[in-house]
């Protein structure tokens, strides 16, 4: 049974998506983007970049789609730009509605 294991292993690390490739380390290194918008999570909203989140957004969702057209497809990159995606958006909600709520509070401001 071990060996059985074994050789999986190892027919998996020498194989076109095993750590021995590019389809490997690009997603695992492609896991702080998501890792940082969980880090950000209870950021103050006044310091979320709208724009930055708007790019990331739309990052993620482009390599999603290219992470299941190239060959070999890499799962593993679709599910980190998904969640990404998921994530950067969160942000961007968050900070557009904070701006929604101070102009709010300013057109409310009573005038002298």
């Amino acid at each position: 049974m071990a060996s059985k294991a074994s050789g999986i292993f190892w027919t998996w690390v020498h194989s076109s998506t095993g750590p021995k490739t590019t389809h490997f380390w690009a997603p695992v290194c492609n896991w702080f983007f998501p890792i940082q918008a969980l880090y950000d999570w209870n950021r103050d909203p006044a310091k979320i970049s709208k724009e930055m989140q708007c790019v990331l957004v739309c990052y993620s969702s482009l390599f999603m789609r290219w992470a299941l057209r190239i060959s070999p497809q890499s799962y593993i990159l679709f599910c980190m730009h998904l969640f990404n995606a998921t994530l950067q958006g969160r942000l961007l909600i968050r900070r557009l509605t904070w701006e929604s709520s101070q102009q709010k509070a300013i057109e409310d401001k009573p005038t002298n």
